[in-house]
């Protein structure tokens, strides 16, 4: 997104559609539903042995609890949410949201089988799927055009740093349960220290729905948005690029959801962390990563743009793709520093492509489509992203079997999706015209 040479009026524009206030609160109110997404999701990357022996299931049947059973739901309801963002009250679809992703952890923390857990996981997804237009929709008609691409370069670093406070809290929060800090729950979910823990970290989503029920809906007119975005309601959109670009995005996301799945098992069981060490850790390569990367990257997108226009920040996504492969590969030396450092500098070339890519995807997009097009974007990114978990049990268990299989494993997925993502990213590069102006490119273009 280019940088406006316009003089900043503050937050928002007099007579805009929302005050300064009122848009801080938005974007206040995205944050603490992203807090609590995170806390009903990720508690289970610190769970994984504990749960897999309550259930007696294998590493493959808990990747699908961490992966692959939540694509489907994430796909529906990221199309339809899309969809409905433009139709209906957005403050009504993301009380629906949190509502479904917290009975969906309540589920998880009560169940006696892997079909009860199964269900309850897809619960939390179809949740997740809901949430995703409708935080960047609010957020986008919350700011004045110029004031858009900061205001979404913050949510990107929420994004990015929520999950290290979360695993962190989560791995208190088990950590206190196995103390017995929450023995008197065990009559209504079981003796299980991780049973009470779930349950804990997604109480706080019910309060969360009272911070969502004071917030302004308001929005433009299509005709109003397509004019802020520069571009005719009717503009046709460079497909074939936007899909390079989305395909792109998917597999950056597979790489870093075979990362941040297995990363606290790996900790756990090769290197005999408990769960509030590997929470920690977690939480300090995800608070780095997630904060470092969006920043880091978006300062090197803006000066390439400035002087290469959007092929400037195709080949920083590449470079940064690129650096994930040596990176990951420090997954096979048994030195915990080492691979902390290692994998930090991983999540913020991760990340950095990441962002980079998603700006460019949604730079194609006029904002009366921009809903239903981040919904369609999400949900190819998460069908392709959520089989990383997947590949990586299934590597350790078929193909690098023995000591250190899952730490090899994550490095054999990781280096080969991040070598396919960079590729996928040049072949878009090469498409675009190489300007100073930055423009994207028309639809003949792309």
């Amino acid at each position: 997104m280019q940088r406006s040479t316009e003089p900043s009026q503050g937050l928002a524009l007099p007579g805009g559609l929302y005050s300064r206030r009122q848009a801080l609160a938005v974007v206040a109110a995205m944050v603490l539903v992203t807090i609590g997404l995170n806390l009903a999701t990720l508690p289970m990357n610190l769970m994984v042995d504990p749960i897999r022996k309550t259930l007696g299931i294998s590493d493959v049947q808990i990747s699908l609890l961490l992966g692959a059973v939540g694509a489907v739901p994430f796909v529906v309801t990221s199309l339809v949410g899309g969809w409905l963002t433009a139709r209906m009250s957005r403050r009504l679809l993301l009380i629906v949201a949190i509502a479904t992703w917290t009975l969906g952890a309540a589920l998880c923390a009560t169940a006696r089988s892997y079909e009860t857990f199964l269900a309850g996981r897809a619960l939390i997804h179809v949740g997740a799927g809901l949430k995703m237009p409708v935080a960047m929709t609010w957020i986008n008609d919350a700011f004045p055009p110029e004031q858009r691409g900061r205001a979404v370069g913050a949510f990107f670093v929420i994004l990015g740093t929520a999950p290290s406070l979360c695993v962190a809290l989560s791995g208190m929060a088990q950590r206190a349960a196995e103390g017995g800090a929450f023995a008197s729950w065990s009559a209504f979910v079981g003796p299980e220290p991780w049973r009470a823990a779930t349950l804990v970290l997604a109480a706080p989503g019910l309060l969360i729905l009272l911070a969502v029920l004071g917030l302004p809906d308001r929005r433009g007119t299509p005709a109003t948005a397509a004019q802020g975005a520069g571009v005719a309601k009717t503009a046709a959109l460079p497909l074939g690029l936007l899909v390079t670009l989305t395909t792109a995005a998917a597999l950056i996301i597979l790489v870093d959801g075979a990362n941040l799945a297995w990363m606290a098992t790996v900790f756990t069981r090769d290197y005999g962390y408990d769960a509030q060490q590997a929470g920690f850790t977690f939480g300090l390569v995800t608070l780095l990563a997630g904060s470092l990367g969006p920043l880091i990257g978006g300062w090197l997108a803006d000066t390439l743009y400035r002087r290469h226009g959007a092929v400037g920040r195709v080949w920083l996504a590449v470079a940064a793709c690129l650096c994930c492969v040596p990176l990951l590969a420090v997954y096979v030396v048994k030195a915990p520093v080492w691979l902390t450092l290692a994998l930090t500098l991983n999540g913020i070339c991760t990340v950095a492509a990441l962002a980079t890519t998603y700006i460019n995807a949604q730079a194609l997009l006029p904002d009366h489509l921009r809903g239903l097009g981040t919904g369609m974007i999400s949900a190819a990114t998460a069908i392709v992203g959520s089989a990383g978990p997947t590949l990586v049990a299934l590597s350790s268990e078929q193909l690098l079997s023995g000591p250190m299989a899952l730490a090899r494993s994550i490095a054999l997925v990781g280096a080969c999706g991040s070598l396919l993502a960079a590729a996928v990213l040049a072949v878009g590069a090469l498409r675009l015209p190489r300007t100073g102006s930055g423009g994207m490119p028309s639809s003949r273009s792309a």
